[in-house]
């Protein structure tokens, strides 16, 4: 009996992947055809006829929508230069927010460092020194949490918001290097 449930539960474990699977798949197809101007009309009039000069099985960009910007997509119509500078932009962005995270991860790793030792050398000082060291190991810890949440704010809102991000990020990193 256990066997059977055991199959049971694989089987429909399956069938929601499988689901899913399906669901994001016509999701991403949807998206695919706003993004590119085609429709769920142009894949079903696919039909393959005989006629030597009709293209069978191809997907069809309606450039009528496209061009006319009157796709009912929600884009802004923006033309293709348009489109390229914003990407440039946006690339251009996503490289200076991984600069910059790349120097918050420095920080944590130091910082790391700096922990792992004072941790090795607690466990082998003096009951009298281990409450100066305690405290030590608290406000590294409590560095860490900053710089997490520092390197976090990158990623959660730095496409969004990069300069006021950017700003926070830099005062943080200035605050924590100020105190060491």
């Amino acid at each position: 009996m256990g066997l059977q449930v055991k199959k049971l539960y694989i089987l429909g474990s399956f069938l929601i992947l499988a689901a899913l699977i399906f669901s994001c798949s016509e999701t991403l197809q949807r998206r695919h055809d706003r993004i590119h101007g085609t429709s769920s009309t142009d894949r079903s009039s696919r039909t393959p006829t005989n006629d030597r000069d009709s293209e069978t099985g191809t997907y069809r960009k309606d450039y009528d929508r496209v061009v006319d910007g009157s796709s009912q997509t929600g884009s802004q119509g923006l033309p293709a230069s348009g489109n390229a500078d914003y990407n440039h932009r946006l690339l251009s962005q996503y490289a200076e927010m991984d600069k910059l995270g790349e120097v918050v991860l420095y920080e944590l790793d130091n910082l790391e460092n700096r922990y792992n030792n004072l941790l090795n050398e607690y466990k082998n000082a003096k009951s009298s020194s281990r409450q100066v060291m305690a405290m030590e190991l608290d406000k590294i810890s409590d560095d860490r949490l900053m710089l997490y949440k520092a390197y976090t704010n990158i990623y959660r809102n730095g496409k969004s918001d990069w300069a006021n991000v950017k700003r926070d990020v830099d005062n943080t990193l200035r605050e924590y290097r100020q105190k060491n």
